[in-house]
């Protein structure tokens, strides 16, 4: 042993000398650190909404059918806002998203309005809830009640959001006002007769019902689409014709298609042998 040092053994069987220079600890510290990072357990990824084969899968809108034009302008006082309300069935358009994929997984979807309750509380529920934390607790037993009137399993359900960070999250548009909501169109980010940029601003739910009520299993937030193909600049900005407008419907409805399949792939069917799917999320016997 050399004189004036003394020999340390810490956990892990190393020995060091507090002699050693303060560089060669802070390599051990670090390559500790790395050999933990590479040990440690993957975060799991969210579970599934398990459904018995038959499931009854209700289907709500609660987006009004209207279409907000955004114009951005470099003077403030020049920027505008206009809400045109649309003829399109929205309802069918939720529908035809969902259907489709449903009926491979095995499940029953079934359309349905919403109850009256639940069209009040559409602010608390959708546009002032923070759904990344789950359903607001007053909201639960409003979907729980209609899917007992309705025999329903689970609920996929269509709502308006707001380019806020409780909705947006990270694809927040920054340069845009925090009020737009729905589905939206920009204009004035680019050269005159540029094509607006299209925004879904709205949340697809998935809704379990089950012995504890009901359970936000998974929330699909709309955001950035493509562009207005086709787009030709109105003769009055402020003034958009209905028939122009209609070309957007298909472009909407393709988003809220792939909004639908990511939420879809939260499904997991199961087949129990000697039971048929009941009413509430529970299975009973046929």
């Amino acid at each position: 042993m050399q004189r004036g040092c003394v020999r340390l053994a810490p956990p892990g069987g190393v020995l060091m000398m507090r002699s050693t220079p303060a560089l060669f600890l802070t390599a051990l510290c670090l390559m500790a650190l790395s050999l933990t990072a590479e040990v440690a357990p993957a975060a799991k990824a969210p579970e599934r909404l398990r459904l018995p084969v038959g499931a009854r899968v209700g289907v709500i809108n609660m987006l009004d059918p209207e279409v907000t034009h955004f114009h951005a302008s470099r003077q403030i006082e020049d920027s505008f806002l206009k809400t045109y309300a649309v003829s399109w069935p929205v309802n069918a358009m939720l529908y035809a998203s969902v259907k489709d994929g449903l009926t491979q997984l095995g499940l029953t979807a079934v359309e349905v309005g919403a109850s009256d309750e639940l069209r009040r509380a559409r602010e608390t529920c959708f546009l002032n809830a923070a759904l990344a934390k789950g359903l607001p607790r007053e909201c639960g037993p409003m979907f729980v009640r209609l899917a007992a009137a309705e025999r329903l399993n689970a609920i996929i359900v269509l709502g308006p959001g707001r380019n806020d960070p409780a909705h947006a999250a990270g694809t927040r548009h920054r340069e845009l006002p925090e009020y737009l909501r729905g589905w939206c169109f920009v204009t004035g980010t680019g050269a005159s007769d540029a094509p607006p940029t299209l925004l879904n601003l709205t949340e697809l739910l998935l809704v379990g019902i089950g012995a504890q009520g009901a359970q936000l299993a998974d929330r699909q937030w709309g955001g950035d689409g493509q562009s207005w193909t086709g787009y030709r600049p109105p003769g009055d900005l402020k003034a958009f014709p209905d028939a122009q407008l209609d070309q957007l419907q298909p472009l909407f409805g393709a988003m809220l298609k792939q909004q639908a399949g990511r939420a879809l792939g939260r499904l997991q069917v199961v087949r129990l042998a000697g039971v048929a799917p009941g009413p509430g999320g529970h299975t009973m016997p046929p």
